[in-house]
């Protein structure tokens, strides 16, 4: 056996989100959404996997398999159901979380923001209300407080783009659902802005604190027609918000996958005058770009016949390798700025397929050590089939299964192979292996 050595004090961690593992998060605008009949959820999250009184058996379970950080959020919803009420029953909760984490021998990484607002918040229209970055950076104060020097590293929101592209853009159906290019751009202002009050904010409080975003990323690709409108949906959904990650502490990378965008010769020049013409044109581009996991959706003339191509539950192409260009990605865009893989997995029933997924992605990232990239950390995504927001409950992320009739955890063979590579420190592979 050959084997790939990470840096001894490398993290290794799995992750979950409190509205898909929590349960009961009724004060929250993906509760509503998920009731409504004009919304694309197939169920709703009910009491999920009971994460919120399970957790101590649940920190245990990741303990016990080798893991030394558990990256959690704490739920908004729960903090500060009214406006200006914080609930100290729910900030006792979340302290005696973290404090647990602590005491299991994991280092808790906090998510202040995984894609759910207050209803309160959401009535007044989300992030396009001006005044939601200041609510935000007013309960993030009262959390970090709170939880005083037991954190170390703090992930304000998640996945930024996905939030604007998704809740305001209207691609894929979260809450609220609006539609049109300037909701985009305004949500786009507003997250961005909400993520540096809490920045400063931590930073005043917990100067010592690691303190970034976390940033849904893809490897990009395109054909010769497809390229401009590949770049323009790149730098709206990603480099927007790495360019506000300048003054981080560290960056959050979360990759799933690869994604090519081929348009026709014709269409393509048609995309290229509209990225420079008019907001119209630049709303029919991204909404064109939208079939880019639907396979190759033309072709610019010379192209070849592509393979078929292996697909997760989720669509998505089974790339594993993506998160290497995205991180080198970030290093190019940000020199020297520590990188953290804050989010990597797949959707299947085939356990050893989320072996192999591990396994290629971490090889293609080990080298990106050597080579003086600053990867911090690898936290895989997720700790446990949950739910997964519009799709219910039928993907399976998870390294430990759930039966949600009893809440009996049971860890997959993946669960133990990821826990021992994070025991030792090390992945271990056949000396045949390329």
């Amino acid at each position: 056996m050959s084997e790939l050595v990470f840096p001894a004090d490398f993290l290794w961690g799995t992750a979950t989100a409190a509205h898909q593992v929590e349960g009961d998060n009724s004060n929250s605008d993906w509760w509503d959404w998920e009731l409504r009949p004009d919304t694309p959820c197939r169920e709703p999250s009910g009491a999920a996997i009971d994460h919120y009184r399970q957790y101590p058996r649940d920190m245990a379970v990741l303990a016990g398999l080798g893991f030394n950080t558990y990256r959690f959020s704490v739920e908004w919803a729960r903090i500060e159901p009214r406006e200006g009420f914080f609930d100290e029953t729910q900030i006792e909760h979340y302290t005696k979380m973290v404090a647990l984490c602590r005491k299991s021998k994991l280092i808790p990484m906090v998510t202040l923001n995984h894609f759910t607002l207050p209803k309160w918040i959401a009535d007044r229209g989300g992030w396009l209300n001006e005044r939601t970055p200041v609510h935000f950076e007013r309960y993030v104060r009262r959390v970090v407080e709170a939880l005083g020097d037991m954190v170390d590293w703090y992930c304000t929101i998640n996945e930024p783009g996905a939030v604007s592209s998704s809740g305001y853009l209207g691609a894929t159906g979260f809450p609220p659902g609006t539609r049109g290019l300037d909701n985009w751009n305004w949500s786009t202002k507003q997250l961005i802005r909400a993520h540096q009050l809490a920045l400063a904010a931590i930073k005043q409080i917990r100067p010592s604190a690691m303190v970034g975003q976390t940033h849904a990323m893809q490897e990009w690709e395109s054909n010769v027609g497809g390229k401009s409108a590949m770049e323009y949906t790149r730098k709206m959904n990603e480099d927007v918000f790495l360019k506000a990650s300048r003054d981080d502490d560290f960056i959050g990378v979360q990759t799933y996958t690869r994604i090519r965008v081929e348009l026709s010769r014709g269409v393509g020049l048609l995309a290229g005058a509209a990225l420079s013409v008019g907001p119209f044109e630049k709303l029919l581009v991204s909404q064109m770009v939208r079939r880019q996991n639907s396979g190759n959706s033309g072709n610019d003339g010379a192209a070849k016949t592509l393979e078929p191509m292996r697909r997760t539950q989720m669509g998505y192409e089974f790339r594993p390798q993506a998160v290497a260009a995205t991180v080198k990605r970030v290093a190019e865009l940000l020199p020297g700025k520590p990188i953290v893989v804050t989010e990597h997995g797949l959707a299947t029933a085939d356990d050893g397929e989320r072996v192999e997924f591990i396994t290629e992605g971490l090889k293609a990232l080990h080298p990106l050590i050597g080579a003086g990239i600053p990867l911090k950390g690898y936290v895989h995504w997720s700790a446990f089939d949950n739910f997964e927001w519009a799709l219910g409950y039928s993907m399976q992320f998870g390294l430990i299964a759930v039966d949600r009739k009893t809440q009996t955890r049971t860890p997959k063979t993946s669960a133990r192979f990821l826990g021992d590579v994070a025991r030792w420190n090390r992945l271990k592979l056949p000396d045949s292996a390329p």
